[in-house]
This record gives C-alpha cells, sequence and structure tokens, in this order.
C-alpha cells in the first residue's frame, strides 16, 4: 500500500483532489470544517482537526479558502507538525501571504511550496486540470508520484511564486477568452447565425479555445445559476493580476476593458452567476445602443 497523504480542505477543488489520492491507492486522511460524506464513502479517513493530520502523514495537499484559514492551519501545523513534513500548497492567495506563512513553516524545518491549480472542479476531477508547481525543486521532484496521482498535466515553474503568478496569467486569459465568447454569440445571434453551430464550427477551428468550449453552450442554455465557475472566485484574481501589471509596468488593455464588466458584475450582484452570465451584459449594452 502506497503512503498516507494528508488533505487539508476538501471544498471544490481539494476533496476532487482527494479522491484522485484516494484512486491510485493512497490512503488519505482529510480535514474539512463540514462533514465530507463523498470523501469518507470513498475510503478518506475524514480526521476532526488539523492537528490529527499532521501527526500522520509527512505530505500534505493543503486547499483553503482564505488567507485567515491559512494563517489558522499555519499555526497548528507549526504547533503539531515536524521538520522534514512537506506542505503542497494549491490554494490561491495573494503571494506575499504565501512567502509569509511558507517562511513561518520553513523556520520549524517544514516545506511549503507554492502551486495552484487551473481547471474547473469537473476537470480536477477527471485529472485534465493543471497543477502549476513553484518552490524547492528537491521536494517537487522526490513529490512527482504524488503530482501525478492528483492530475495528468503539471508544469515546473522554477522558483516559489511562479505558480502564483502564473495562475494569475491563465485567469486573466479565462477572463478574456469569456469575454470573448460572449461578444461573438451575440454578434451571431443578431448576424441570423443559429448560436449552436456556431458554437460547433468555432470550436473546431482555429478560434477555439477550452475557455469557449465550456462557457459557450453555458451562455446558450441561460443555466446561470448552476454553472461551475462563478463570477466570485474571478473577482480577486482579476485585482491582483491588474495590480501585478501595475506594479511591472505592463500595457493590458484587454485586461483593463473586460476587469470593468466585472466590476459591474459585483454591483449588479451576479457574484454567484456562471461568469458565462457575461452575455446579458452585452446583450443589454447592445440594446442600449440600438436605443440610443
Amino acid at each position: 500500500m502506497k503512503k498516507t497523504i494528508g488533505s487539508i480542505g476538501l471544498g471544490n477543488i481539494g476533496e476532487p483532489m482527494a479522491l484522485n489520492l484516494l484512486q491510485s491507492g493512497y490512503s488519505v486522511i482529510g480535514f474539512d470544517v463540514v462533514e465530507k460524506p463523498a470523501f469518507v464513502a470513498a475510503g478518506g479517513l475524514l480526521a476532526k482537526t488539523v492537528a490529527e493530520v499532521s501527526k500522520q502523514t509527512n505530505l500534505i495537499v493543503q486547499s483553503l479558502p482564505t488567507v485567515q484559514a491559512l494563517e489558522t492551519t499555519v499555526d497548528e501545523l507549526i504547533e503539531f507538525g515536524r521538520s522534514g513534513q512537506v506542505i503542497i500548497e494549491i490554494s490561491s492567495y495573494p503571494l506575499k501571504n504565501k512567502k509569509l506563512q511558507a517562511s513561518r513553516l520553513a523556520e520549524h524545518g517544514i516545506t511549503m511550496l507554492d502551486c495552484e491549480i487551473s481547471g474547473l472542479p469537473f476537470m480536477v476531477a477527471d485529472r485534465s486540470a493543471t497543477i502549476f508547481q513553484s518552490g524547492d525543486q528537491a521536494t517537487i521532484e522526490s513529490t512527482q508520484a504524488v503530482f501525478e496521482a492528483m492530475t495528468n498535466k503539471r508544469v515546473n515553474l522554477g522558483e516559489f511564486g511562479a505558480a502564483t503568478k502564473m495562475k494569475l496569467l491563465a485567469n486573466m486569459m479565462v477572463a478574456i477568452h469569456n469575454s470573448v465568447a460572449g461578444e461573438v454569440l451575440n454578434l451571431a445571434r443578431k448576424a441570423d447565425i443559429d448560436p449552436d453551430e456556431a458554437i460547433g464550427a468555432l470550436s473546431k477551428s482555429a478560434a477555439g479555445s477550452v475557455t469557449f468550449s465550456n462557457k459557450a453552450p453555458i451562455m446558450v442554455s441561460r443555466e446561470f445559476e448552476s454553472g461551475a465557475g462563478p463570477f466570485r472566485h474571478m473577482f480577486s484574481y482579476l485585482r491582483r493580476v491588474s495590480a501585478l501589471a501595475k506594479d511591472v509596468g505592463a500595457s493590458t488593455p484587454l485586461l483593463d476593458t473586460i476587469h470593468r464588466y466585472y466590476e459591474t458584475a459585483e454591483t449588479e450582484g451576479r457574484a454567484d452567476q456562471d461568469i458565462a452570465a457575461i452575455i446579458e451584459m452585452l446583450e443589454a449594452e447592445s440594446h442600449d445602443k440600438k436605443n440610443k
């Protein structure tokens, strides 16, 4: 039997990652603040505390929702962990927060890797999501079998922090591709082109993208309330990548334009709608222009 892996944070990304580890033959002891019946049914052991996880494994995959949750968890890892432990951090926070907590852990001999996931929960579940890896290279090399058990796609980007930056670039592109999909389908409808026909043709062309294939059908079905990628997941990313662009002096005219639509979505109370709902905003804008 393969060794035991810890999993702290069994949410939309953490749980399917843990299930992938179980399916690959690892024993997994997980912790979350809520019950996780699917994880237990798949053979996972649900711990009652972070300390319980930390005491039973030398390698922990961590996927947490907030900086506060990260700080609290690191406090417990420092108290109950031990030198030589490895934390594969796949959550998304500002880089300064990751660096601070990685430094605190390093003082106690615990290595944190900066890793990020590019992909929706269903892509994590079917192992098609990409893991961006960065941090201590010897540690990354020694844990490759665990990464391979989590997903089929991995990119090693080098020094700590590179994965966080790459995730910002990836989500910048997702936001732009999503907006382009909305523009194209809105124009197609107005030009008397069947939207489903447009999706079928464009998905197979040089213009296609993973984002277009995922979001365009939702734009047609209007199932915005049940989509897997709500606006609220993008707000922080777009603010952070906009700040990064400003800090390094990069010109981002597309990002600047798209960001305004996402800010509008936030003020309009669309936080829980799938980002595919941007097509409604474009349609409303088209209507306003036509009636001027």
